[in-house]
């Protein structure tokens, strides 16, 4: 967030913040959509672009709001694309993806192997990324909720989410997973 001096007028201010979600609502949600193509996904996404902005209300400079939302907004978008390709991931593991071995012993072997490749990669995070992002991605808890359970900031869920997301998304490369 771009901060500005204790100048009253470069915070945003309720009206502001009503005038701009009015204003820019619905471009943010086109733009999320035609990023994530799921409907109630690019909802939420857009939700947690404003309350981001929101919530950083006090250091915003007006001038550079509309292109902060904007990228609060691709942020969020581009961290729920990683959240999907690791819950495909997780759902080897956990959603029944089970191969009868004698009748496709090679897919059976290669579901194992993922399965193995996927937990070596979650188990080699630090304690403290681990819980967050397993919580994230498998609880259906919101940043709030988890930030509430883990007793940190929900900006930390946030940063500690992406940060474990991209050494997974690094750790894992280009695994395809078929289904």
């Amino acid at each position: 967030m771009t901060a500005r001096g204790d100048d009253e007028s470069a915070h945003l201010g309720t009206r502001e913040f009503e005038a701009l979600y009015t204003r820019l609502e619905k471009p943010v949600f086109n733009v999320v959509y035609r990023w994530l193509w799921n409907t109630e996904e690019a909802r939420d996404v857009t939700q947690e672009a404003f309350m981001k902005v929101w919530g950083a209300r006090r250091r915003v400079v007006l001038e550079t709001v509309e292109p902060l939302v904007f990228r609060s907004a691709l942020n969020l978008a581009a961290n729920r694309l990683r959240g999907r390709k690791l819950r495909r991931f997780f759902s080897l593991e956990s959603a029944g993806h089970e191969v009868d071995p004698r009748a496709n012993p090679h897919a059976s072997l290669e579901v194992q192997e993922r399965r193995a490749t996927v937990r070596k990669a979650i188990e080699a995070l630090p304690e403290k990324l681990r819980s967050v992002v397993v919580l994230c991605e498998l609880s259906g808890l919101s940043t709030q909720q988890i930030a509430d359970t883990l007793h940190i900031p929900a900006g930390t869920v946030s940063s500690r989410r992406s940060l474990a997301m991209a050494a997974l998304e690094k750790s894992l490369g280009a695994l395809e997973v078929t289904s």
